[in-house]
């Protein structure tokens, strides 16, 4: 979900992974483990070297790694602003995860070479949108993405009016 705020000398957008959807991959990951409980845990195993065993350890296996997603999902999920400022003149990205060391980039606001809107097509549903700043030495950075095209094109709108006032002065 992204936010934007501006005021006179700044303009903001923050896509941002609220703490509810954190908890609530967690919670997600919880739901795949009851496959190894049941095939595993519950039922006294006479043997474990049998072709049943096996197949069963097998969607176990699988099951795990559905979880061990959606925990890191929920950790490591990236949260990413997009921060520019017209009384320093500088453009700044910072990411940040729970596991993940905040990454700060500045630039100055001049060195911004495009500002576009991008579209990625999905073969399992609806294409995704993402603005793309492009920077003169050739860095891309690119906030998170949207299923909203109205969206998109009003934070890419919004961020080249404010960059044309801002060149302008």
């Amino acid at each position: 979900m992204s936010t934007i705020i501006e005021t006179d000398q700044t303009l903001e957008l923050r896509h941002i992974m609220r703490p509810v959807t954190r908890v609530l991959l967690l919670l997600l990951s919880l739901f795949p483990l009851l496959a190894p409980y049941q095939l595993i845990y519950l039922p006294d195993w006479q043997s474990y070297w049998n072709v049943y065993f096996l197949f069963v350890a097998l969607i176990s296996l699988g099951a795990m790694a559905v979880s061990a997603f959606f925990v890191w999902a929920a950790i490591a999920g990236l949260s990413t602003e997009l921060r520019f400022d017209k009384n320093s003149n500088t453009f700044t990205y910072i990411q940040q995860a729970p596991v993940v060391r905040p990454q700060r980039t500045d630039y100055p606001l001049a060195s911004i070479k495009s500002v576009e809107m991008e579209k990625t097509e999905w073969t399992d549903g609806g294409p995704s949108y993402h603005v793309n700043i492009e920077m003169i030495d050739g860095r891309k950075f690119t906030p998170g993405s949207s299923w909203s095209r109205v969206e998109t094109e009003q934070e890419r709108d919004r961020v080249m009016v404010f960059l044309e006032r801002t060149l302008k002065e």
